[in-house]
């Protein structure tokens, strides 16, 4: 309920009730798959929906390049959202009924895509939601059986904190907790509260921020009075980078900042990122069979000064799960498509993996706590300390040591 008076007051609840039923578009023979990429380019989550869209048009091009999916050739329709509601539920509202796409394979930024899928869930399109992580994503949404999602959902990653830090050693005893105040951040810190102290650490603050605050001091203010063991900071892109440099130039030095992994690379961070700890999906230093030969292919495929980060291989992945799914049903008949996405294994650069239950209704969930990796930044680059058979690296901790 607090969700849509939140989207109806952004002013989505007229486009949402107005929303109508569109048939799937009819596809004669060799002509494109249109497949829609509804994504944040600009605003405060452009970061992370561009490196998305990066791994989507990569996997998309490289099925082009060997004559499409059963012959098809595929045709991205692109769309930006800016992050916001309204604007993303209009985007896919259209993509849907007037451009009469294929299917979906994109979205990043919880509170916007919860508007966007329910702009669209009664036309019940192939969906692939690649980047957002919020619960109520799943209790909504996945139970649908046209909902497939890539990305953890908020409890697996407190699930992998907790697990982390309890593999510490010597163990920390305290966390002190700062979180973003939309979806993303409001379940993070809801479910720490369930797994963390679970694990017997003390949580000593939960301090929330409105994402893209130029000024994060009074957060860390207390942080340093408290002095806790470990600083969990839960932000996308450009927060995580304003954190880690204002910290430093505040002098505040916990004994351990961990992140959450958001689109941004070791290079953004620059002096201020030394020792920090991100838990993420996937790092390119980790030890994932096949991990290798892909690095080799999509690397100089990429822009310029492109790294691979976590958010293009789930864009890839999606995209990836999608082609694969085609291609086994032999048709581009809807049901059978669906058929092959819910029993189907996929060779991924996270590993083999498939769509599976999830745990708060989610029925087609392709990551969990298992596929999550820390890393920890050095002088320059990263390594891998966690869990011990992806790792090539150990922790320091506390930093500085």
């Amino acid at each position: 309920m607090e969700l849509m008076k939140l989207l109806r007051a952004a002013g989505v609840g007229a486009l949402l009730s107005l929303t109508a039923i569109a048939p799937l578009a009819a596809y004669a023979d060799n002509e494109p798959l249109k497949i829609g990429v509804p994504m944040p380019l600009t605003g405060p989550l452009a970061g992370g929906g561009r490196m998305i869209l990066e791994g989507i048009k990569f996997a998309a091009d490289e099925a082009n390049k060997e004559g499409g999916v059963l012959g098809r050739k595929i045709e991205l329709i692109i769309e930006d959202t800016k992050g916001e509601p309204n604007t993303a539920a209009g985007i896919a509202a259209r993509m849907a009924n007037q451009q009469k796409v294929y299917a979906f394979v994109g979205g990043y930024g919880s509170t916007p895509d919860f508007a966007m899928l329910q702009s669209v869930k009664r036309n019940q399109p192939i969906f692939i939601h690649v980047g957002s992580s919020s619960v109520k994503l799943e209790e909504t949404f996945g139970p649908e059986p046209w909902y497939h999602h890539i990305y953890i959902v908020d409890y697996h990653r407190q699930k992998a904190v907790a697990a982390f830090l309890d593999s510490m050693n010597p163990k920390p005893k305290t966390v002190a907790i700062a979180y973003e105040d939309g979806l993303y951040g409001s379940d993070a810190v809801k479910f720490s509260d369930e797994y963390l102290k679970k694990a017997g650490f003390d949580i000593v603050m939960k301090e929330p921020y409105k994402t893209g605050s130029p000024d994060l001091s009074p957060v860390l203010n207390r942080v340093k009075s408290l002095d806790p063991d470990v600083f969990f900071f839960v932000g996308y892109s450009g927060d995580n980078i304003q954190i880690a440099r204002q910290q430093q130039d505040l002098g505040i030095t916990p004994k351990l900042t961990l992140i959450v992994s958001a689109g941004e690379k070791r290079e953004d961070f620059g002096a201020f990122g030394k020792g920090i700890a991100v838990v993420g999906e996937w790092a390119p230093e980790q030890k994932t069979e096949g991990l290798d030969e892909f690095l080799a292919r999509i690397t100089p495929a990429l822009p310029a000064n492109t790294k691979v980060l976590p958010t293009v291989v789930m864009g890839y992945t999606g995209m990836q799960t999608l082609i694969e799914a085609v291609k086994r049903a032999g048709v581009v008949d809807r049901e059978k498509v669906l058929a092959e996405l819910d029993t189907g294994k996929f060779k991924t650069p996270f590993g083999e993996v498939e769509y599976g239950d999830g745990e708060r209704g989610g029925k087609h969930q392709l990551l969990s706590e298992k596929n999550l990796v820390a890393w920890q930044y050095r002088d320059t680059g990263q390594q891998v300390v966690w869990p011990a058979d992806k790792a090539n690296g150990k922790l320091a901790y506390p930093v500085g040591k």
